[in-house]
């Protein structure tokens, strides 16, 4: 006699095998994050100390691109969930989050 798995059981084992890709995907971004924030940050003892602004700001500014990387990473992953859960408003999230990493990498050239 063959089991069926119900609708329930299937969406159960979808969620676990997402949120398992989700966490492997956050695990290697967290693991080689770690040292670079810190050399970014400037605590690292090769960098040295703070000399003057245009120091702090180069410091600052490789911290913002760190973080929006990291949130950017983190956004096509829960996005890739959505659309494999088979949310109602993935597009809409995914449209929106487009558009918020569009306006994060391009605030670069806007400053210069």
């Amino acid at each position: 006699m063959k089991t069926r798995i119900t609708h329930a059981a299937h969406a159960d084992q979808l969620l676990t095998t997402a949120l398992t890709v989700a966490g492997l995907a956050a695990l290697i971004l967290y693991a080689g994050a770690g040292a670079h924030a810190l050399q970014a940050a400037g605590l690292t003892s090769n960098s040295g100390a703070i000399g003057g602004v245009a120091n702090f700001v180069s410091n600052l500014t490789d911290n913002v691109k760190w973080l929006a990387a990291t949130f950017i990473g983190l956004a096509i992953a829960i996005v890739g969930l959505l659309f494999t859960m088979g949310h109602t408003r993935a597009h809409d999230i995914a449209i929106k989050a487009g558009i918020g990493a569009a306006i994060i990498v391009g605030i670069s050239g806007i400053s210069k």
